[in-house]
């Protein structure tokens, strides 16, 4: 048998492995084969999972959290429309990563055959580019595929291989990787009209997002914040660029007691965007009827109802220093009142009740998890409780789909969050809704021998939905789940489960998985 490496399946492989790829994930067939023997050939890591969906959101988190792009890789046809939700959510979560799938042999190429499709329709509006890798272009694509994976901002970038193509002697000759782009810092526009509108202020409230979560400014905005003592609210995915715990931290907008920030917010003069992407929640949906200056890599997207009294664009860190330079006083606020409201808002989280609740469940995993451990969060009505309820001390250690939205994101962002860091602590909350979507990935679990901690928390309905329909004055259809009077299995695929129905169980349950 000939050596895959000198095919051009061996060539892509060996390019990926180059730029810093350790792992694939995917589902075998056919068609991608020979992929996966040229990646392992070639010291890259073929990861079965369940669904290639899986695929998609584990090459997401591995982007998100190394920055070097994930791949999954998919069959022709149904393996490729499969992927197409993870590879969403990495568009609009802003994850770095490659889609490569299999297609069929050129001669079978835009003909109606077995499970063909132009891949390149399907993927083009679910990527930051779709690319067909051809002959004499194969470092050219690969190495550009991989330059606009990881631009600002950030997403995944599709590749396509004919089925004849990738078995083929590569004719390439393998040439030394680009240097990275010195794209420098883009120049600020409007650092004078922001100043003017901020030195108007007296009650300005800053509003940290997505951006400067990703741009790993943390320090230099906490820094500006305290210098001008200027209170901030987050998104969800703005969480833990400044800790959670700092005296000016009001909450989190668009989640649980929304209304109760909102309401205190009320006080404000000025809302001050960094790096704040609307793709989690529309300035709209929870400002005040005041001025907003927007300070970004990309323009304001918001609509007519907003003021917008400045954008500041260019360089996130230099739009900052500018800011700062700018000899802005420090804001009126009372941070007594914060401290208050904080207290306040933290009790109307956790209500009475003679049944365990999420809150109970949140509480005990925080303490059981160290500060450093990363919690990955799927979506449905426990979100809006983390999201709230969930103190951060640094960024990264919170995966949640706040973009795309998706439910089944957490079990496979928790599997790829433990490879890349096995080190870390990890563990998931997960809906019985989004369970019972993914169940299949605890085989994969099982097979990786990952060391995390899954916890259902079971309610016997898609609640969020249920209460949605409630409020719009529907009937609750298509919102049950199985009934409690089912035992609990011993196991699901070779993961032990242990039911938890009060605090001390649960404290008793974590003390176990700790051990194990």
């Amino acid at each position: 048998m000939h050596d895959i490496r000198g095919t051009n399946a061996g060539f892509l492989a060996k390019r990926l492995r180059a730029v810093g790829v350790r792992y694939v994930f995917g589902i075998p067939s056919g068609q991608i084969l020979a992929v996966i023997e040229a990646f392992e050939a070639c010291g890259i890591r073929f990861i079965l999972v369940s669904h290639e969906m899986t695929a998609a959101f584990m090459a997401d988190v591995v982007g998100r959290l190394t920055g070097v792009p994930g791949v999954a890789l998919a069959t022709l046809g149904p393996g490729a429309t499969n992927l197409a939700t993870g590879v969403g959510n990495a568009l609009l979560d802003r994850s770095p990563c490659l889609i490569v799938t299999g297609q069929v042999p050129s001669a079978q190429f835009g003909r109606r055959v077995q499970m063909h499709v132009d891949h390149r329709q399907l993927f083009q509006p679910l990527t930051k580019g779709s690319f067909l890798l051809a002959p004499g272009r194969m470092a050219e694509t690969i190495d550009g595929a991989v330059a606009l994976a990881t631009a600002e901002p950030p997403g995944p970038v599709h590749l396509d291989l004919l089925d004849d193509f990738a078995v083929a002697p590569a004719r390439e000759k393998c040439r030394a990787l680009p240097r990275p782009p010195k794209t420098g810092q883009a120049p600020l526009r409007g650092v004078a009209a922001a100043v003017k509108a901020l030195r108007a202020a007296e009650r300005p409230v800053a509003a940290l997002g997505l951006s400067a979560a990703r741009l790993g400014l943390g320090r230099q905005i906490g820094l500006f914040l305290r210098r001008h003592r200027m209170p901030f609210v987050t998104t969800m995915m703005g969480k833990g660029v400044v800790p959670d715990e700092h005296p000016l931290c009001i909450g989190v907008v668009g989640r649980a007691r929304h209304r109760q920030v909102e309401r205190f917010l009320a006080d404000a003069d000025l809302v001050l965007g960094i790096g704040y992407d609307p793709v989690e929640i529309g300035y709209e949906d929870w400002m005040p009827a005041v001025p907003l200056v927007h300070v970004d890599r990309e323009r304001v997207d918001a609509d007519g109802r907003v003021c917008v009294a400045a954008e500041l664009t260019g360089d996130l860190g230099a739009a900052l220093e500018a800011l700062g330079a700018a000899g802005l006083a420090r804001t009126a606020w009372d941070l007594t009142a914060i401290r208050d409201f904080r207290a306040q808002l933290a009790a109307s989280l956790r209500p009475a009740s003679r049944r365990f609740q999420p809150w109970e469940v949140l509480d005990l995993l925080r303490d059981w998890l160290p500060a450093d451990g990363i919690l990955a969060c799927d979506v449905g009505a426990h979100t809006h409780v983390v999201a709230a309820q969930w103190p951060l001390s640094r960024p990264g250690t919170l995966l949640v789909s706040n973009g795309w939205s998706s439910m089944g994101y957490a079990i496979p962002a928790a599997l790829a969050a433990k490879l890349v860091r096995p080190n870390r602590e990890v563990t998931c909350v997960v809906g019985d809704g989004g369970f019972l979507m993914q169940a299949g990935e605890m085989a994969t679990a099982a097979r990786l021998g990952s060391r995390v901690t899954f916890v259902l928390l079971r309610d016997e309905s898609l609640s969020l939905i249920r209460a949605k329909q409630a409020r719009r004055g529907y009937r609750p259809a298509g919102v049950g789940l199985p009934s409690g009077t089912m035992p609990p299995p011993a196991h699901y695929f070779g993961v032990p489960c242990v039911p938890a129905r009060s605090s001390a169980e649960f404290r008793t349950a974590l003390a176990r998985a700790r051990r194990s």
